[in-house]
């Protein structure tokens, strides 16, 4: 979590973003009879007006390149050979994912708000590994392996020194559907450098398409632990267009609920493919 200056940043940033690319990100390629005029009934020489272009745009079918990725997981659906993603959360997340193979993909994250109070902590930054494919007519399946680095206070009275601790995980990923409508589970367990979790790390997570470029996801983590159960959740919309997706969502949990807002922490990305 980041400083309440960084967070308003960053939403009055991406609502800008977020206003140009609902405007704008449909009139890439209009339909073909909204672009001048078209004929009267046959009983009728005239010619009359075409539809209005926004229209056409508004009911426009983006295509969708963002399937391998949720909100924050990933589903098994891989990335194309020589394909590739950026993604910026909230101004400071930023992270690149990329196709090296039909089927591996490899990726990696930093934070900027990290990285330039470096002096205090360390930088927050992962890299993440997945290897896998379609299986089945819709079905897919994959492994994925990631590590995390976070910063960790070192002594609470001398906030001026930090310790620096990871965690890491390996997964297997199961993901039925398409790029458009499609629901994943996955299972598997996390290391913190020191010891093995006692319990499996999960993640339940879909994606549907309700209308022309407006896919509605949800997303939830669950570490099972004897002593303390830690769970995610996440809802929210991601608006289509053909390079370029707008995430706009919410993620609770109950450490942050009291932390933040009672209904969790709002948050904004944007996923540009190249």
């Amino acid at each position: 979590m980041h400083s309440s200056w960084t967070l308003a940043t960053g939403l009055a940033h991406w609502s800008r973003l977020l206003f140009l690319v609902v405007v704008l990100s449909h009139g890439e390629t209009a339909e073909a009879g909204a672009r001048g005029l078209r004929p009267a009934p046959a009983n009728n020489s005239v010619f009359v007006p075409a539809a209005p272009k926004r229209i056409a745009r508004l009911h426009r079918r983006s295509s969708n390149a963002f399937g391998s990725q949720y909100f924050h997981a990933n589903s098994a659906i891989p990335l194309d050979l020589g394909a590739g993603s950026y993604r910026n959360t909230l101004v400071s997340w930023n992270t690149v994912a990329y196709g090296l193979t039909p089927h591996l993909s490899v990726g990696g994250g930093v934070d900027l708000y990290s990285t330039f109070n470096a002096r205090r902590v360390t930088p927050v930054w992962m890299t993440r590994m997945q290897v896998g494919g379609e299986v089945g007519n819709n079905l897919h399946l994959a492994g994925t392996a990631f590590y995390l680095r976070l910063p960790l206070l070192a002594n609470a009275e001398s906030p001026d020194t930090a310790a620096a601790t990871g965690t890491g995980a390996v997964m297997a990923i199961l993901t039925w559907g398409n790029s458009n409508d499609q629901f994943t589970l996955s299972g598997g367990w996390s290391h913190d450098g020191m010891t093995t979790a006692r319990g499996p790390l999960l993640n339940a997570a879909g994606a549907f398409r309700i209308f022309p470029n407006v896919q509605v996801i949800t997303e939830h983590w669950l570490l099972l632990d004897p002593d303390r159960d830690l769970m995610a959740n996440s809802l929210g919309v991601r608006i289509i267009g053909d390079h370029l997706a707008i995430d706009l969502g919410v993620v609770h949990n109950r450490e942050l609920a009291g932390k933040v807002f009672s209904w969790g922490m709002p948050f904004l990305a944007a996923t540009l493919n190249f």
